[in-house]
């Protein structure tokens, strides 16, 4: 008896303690229910791939590559041009939140593309483009949706691939260089070419990084505030590289794959444990998960998608979370007009329905703008020439810290009522 009551006396804290650890949640300040928020996160925005247009396959076997598995509907994704941007941005101009600005897309942009050009590999950085992927205009229409409130570029990556895998696996095949080419990006081995693959040595990751962001700020004349790792892969070492350069804001580490994780059941434990351990010795990280899918293209019925999208919203609400909406840039690029139609179609029903919800009108948020209210129940972002500030709190009062507008390290307090939101322009804080 005596020896039972030391083990239970041992055994109840750590059960107590794993309790805690997997039943932990994300922190805040805000009162979810209330705020009705949703964010748009978008991948795959810059990367020029899978191919120029679709004549880039006339003559070619798809098959021929062994690329991998993909999704139908990719086999013809396309880099967005003018049009798209431009047609998009409409749509999210016409459909405004309770605070009277527009709902805003959240592109996560990848940066940097190989082209084989000349006999050689060359190297393009954003806002440079393969010369089998010029787009006429294009970074006007981005600097237009940006100045309409309704463009907020975040990052995503440097390639979406392994690039020594696509040099060495290009240069073993016919199939795959002849596509090369062609502008396809596709090779052998392609879905599973990881860019944060855990063979990459950490050090070549680092520095990947580092020229990658420098490519962001050039392009988008700011550093980015938030992340998305390429294919959903990462590992703890991406991570703490990730945050020593102050990329403390990680989307959907819920969907996170590591190549070297156990299969099956043992796996997904493994994968709860990771996150909510993670989410509990990193309190200086804010994860962000993802709980709506609005993919309306890659399914035969897409009123069903949006459907199921808005049930998923009010349930992230009635949880007390923000809705945190994934939608591919495939959705709304693509080499096939009527693809492109069909994905904007699909995102004016849900702003639509989301609008038409019970309780109110929603406010549309960045991932920046719920990190701050999750962290210090404030937030501040830019947005068409000016700045967006926010209180979510119940305090009375709340000191919102606005950054120098010319990039300096000056910075001006504004206080903020309680639930309160301001647009301001940069020449109201100089």
């Amino acid at each position: 008896m005596m020896l039972l009551r030391r083990s239970l006396a041992w055994a109840l804290p750590v059960l107590l303690a794993a309790l805690a650890l997997l039943t932990a949640g994300p922190r805040g300040m805000v009162d979810w229910r209330a705020e009705r928020a949703i964010a748009f996160e978008s991948d795959d925005w810059g990367l020029s791939g899978f191919v120029p247009d679709a004549a880039a396959w006339d003559g070619l076997r798809r098959e021929d590559l062994t690329p991998g598995n993909f999704p139908p509907v990719y086999w013809n994704s396309t880099l967005e041009d003018s049009a798209a941007v431009a047609d998009l941005a409409a749509v999210l101009a016409s459909h405004r939140g309770r605070d009277g600005l527009p709902a805003v897309l959240q592109p996560n942009y990848i940066v940097s593309a190989l082209a084989w050009e000349g006999g050689q590999w060359r190297r393009h950085d954003l806002p440079d483009l393969p010369v089998a992927y010029r787009r006429p205009g294009l970074w006007s229409a981005v600097t237009a949706a940006t100045a309409q409130g309704v463009w907020y570029p975040e990052f995503h990556g440097a390639w979406h691939y392994d690039p020594d895998l696509r040099r060495r696996e290009t240069a073993a095949s016919p199939a795959a260089a002849t596509a090369a080419a062609r502008g396809i990006m596709l090779f052998p081995g392609s879905e599973a070419a990881r860019e944060l693959g855990p063979w990459r040595p950490a050090a070549a990751l680092a520095a990947e990084l580092d020229s990658a962001l420098a490519v962001f700020a050039v392009a988008f004349g700011r550093a980015p505030g938030s992340i998305i790792a390429p294919d959903y892969t990462w590992d703890a070492r991406a991570e703490r590289v990730w945050s020593s350069r102050s990329l403390t804001v990680i989307q959907a580490k819920r969907e996170q794959r590591h190549p070297r994780w156990l299969a099956g059941i043992p796996g997904r434990v493994l994968k709860v444990v990771d996150r909510q351990w993670s989410r509990a010795t990193r309190p200086q990280r804010t994860y962000l998960e993802r709980n709506c899918r609005l993919e309306p293209v890659q399914s035969p019925d897409a009123r069903a998608i949006v459907k199921a999208c808005l049930r998923d919203t009010e349930r992230a609400w009635r949880r007390g979370e923000p809705a945190i909406v994934e939608t591919h840039r495939v959705n709304f690029a693509h080499a096939e007009a009527a693809v492109a139609a069909a994905g904007r179609q699909g995102l004016r029903d849900y702003l639509d329905g989301v609008e038409a919800l019970r309780g109110g009108a929603p406010v549309y948020l960045t991932d920046v703008e719920i990190a701050g209210l999750v962290e210090r129940g404030v937030s501040a972002r830019a947005s068409g020439g000016g700045l967006v500030v926010r209180n979510g709190t119940h305090a009375r009062r709340m000191a919102v810290a606005i950054p120098d507008p010319a990039g300096g390290q000056k910075m001006t307090l504004l206080l903020l009522d309680a639930r309160n939101d301001s647009w301001i322009r940069p020449s109201a804080v100089r």
